[in-house]
């Protein structure tokens, strides 16, 4: 089937551009969140060690321990919360490592938008174990985006973030598209 793209071009996003975008859409959707639960869960913490300080001179020493177990097990959910956004994005960035730099296709058409996987990158591979890297692990289909109320399109210095809701994120480098390319880009944005 013929596709009707007004742009079609192909790229790659090397691992620490990826970083840097995964770091813009945490800021964005994750951090808020996340500070909210973290601040949460300190001022628990806090509440609990006043309320140690305060009330807990005449208490039993069984009292005493649950009280510091919740003062730590609060401060523990809010390390988690300050935590994990980091270790998420540094294990997804130590992937796209893993990964090499695979090439990839945007196709913009009216009312979607196509991003596919071209190739792998198998430069290191002699033409022998391409091959079979190939046949064992065929490329993913190509994702179609429709430009609905879901659809967001980002815009950064070096990037755009493109979203299908909040679950799904695409990283559409600027680097090698001419400015009427990224105009075309910028017009998805209805």
């Amino acid at each position: 089937m013929e596709e009707n793209y007004k742009l079609e071009k192909e790229y790659k996003v090397p691992a620490a551009l990826f970083s840097e975008a995964y770091l813009a859409f945490q800021k964005k959707y994750i951090y808020p969140k996340s500070c909210i639960y973290m601040a949460i869960f300190a001022a628990i913490a806090l509440v609990m060690l006043i309320f140690g300080i305060l009330s807990m001179n005449d208490a039993s020493d069984k009292q005493k321990y649950l009280t510091y177990l919740a003062i730590l097990m609060a401060c523990a959910f809010a390390f988690r919360e300050w935590y994990n956004p980091k270790k998420k994005r540094r294990s997804l960035t130590e992937s796209v490592k893993a990964l090499g730099e695979p090439v990839y296709k945007i196709g913009i058409a009216d009312n979607y938008v196509d991003i596919s996987t071209v190739s792998d990158d198998l430069e290191d591979l002699s033409d022998e174990e391409s091959s079979e890297a190939e046949e064992e692990d065929p490329l993913p289909e190509k994702t179609r985006i429709n430009t609905d109320e879901n659809y967001q399109l980002l815009e950064y210095d070096g990037f755009f973030l493109i979203l299908s809701g909040k679950e799904k994120i695409y990283i559409l480098p600027k680097e090698g598209f001419s400015e009427e390319e990224l105009k075309t880009v910028r017009d998805t944005q209805k």
